[in-house]
């Protein structure tokens, strides 16, 4: 299930799509999935800026965190011998920013809970990735939190964008009135957008997330909380 979008994040980056949206169920690997995006793509041109946003800073700070891991030189993964030239310059830990090679206004990776004081301060050149930007179930249950997240999505998050910039939305979803609903209503017939939905369980009633070495979820567990 992972190959999957991976294979549509490749194509986000290659210029055949520009809105890509990935529903999957809570703790199966999306998220950080989406952080070696992001760190790959920061690898490959530093200079124009990837903005993430959530509804969550607590999250967001995490997310940073992780992305520092990944690119740091005396850590376990292999950064700095896929992109030598991409080494970190500046760090901001309360605006959670890491800037690669020449520090500019815009950090090559930026991290704001979506409805914050963002004017003039973050900026999406290369990607938007907006990760569960409704807060979770009591959020979803309310259409005036659903449209008043559509808000701050349309009035914070996306008037962060600027030239050629990508979309890319990760969530578990509680609610079709929710951002990612919407963008397909938006969307539907648009050859460059494309939106992912991967169930729990398959047509065979069976887990799309057993992984090998006991990690993701098995079948019973799946059927356990359907039940």
């Amino acid at each position: 299930p992972l190959h999957l979008i991976v294979e549509a994040m490749q194509d986000l980056a290659d210029d055949k799509i520009d809105l890509l949206t990935i529903s999957l169920p809570p703790g199966v690997g999306k998220t950080t999935t989406a952080l070696f995006f992001l760190t790959w793509l920061a690898g490959r041109d530093p200079a124009h800026s990837i903005l993430t946003m959530s509804h969550n800073a607590a999250f967001l700070r995490g997310t940073y965190d992780e992305c520092y891991r990944f690119m740091d030189p005396n850590g376990e993964y292999r950064f700095h011998e896929i992109f030598p030239k991409a080494y970190v310059s500046a760090t901001n830990a309360q605006y959670l920013s890491i800037d690669l090679c020449d520090p500019s206004r815009f950090a090559s990776l930026q991290f704001s809970p979506i409805g914050a004081q963002n004017a003039g301060r973050v900026r999406a050149m290369q990607l938007l990735y907006c990760d569960d930007l409704c807060s979770g179930i009591e959020e979803a249950l309310s259409r005036d939190r659903m449209d008043a997240l559509w808000m701050k999505y349309t009035a914070d998050a996306k008037q962060r964008k600027s030239g050629k910039c990508k979309e890319l939305h990760i969530a578990t979803r509680w609610s079709v009135a929710d951002p990612i609903g919407r963008l397909m209503q938006l969307h539907e017939d648009d050859p460059r957008a494309r939106f992912i939905s991967i169930p729990a369980l398959n047509e065979k009633d069976e887990s799309n997330f057993d992984y090998p070495g006991g990690l993701g979820f098995t079948t019973e567990f799946f059927r356990e909380m359907r039940q």
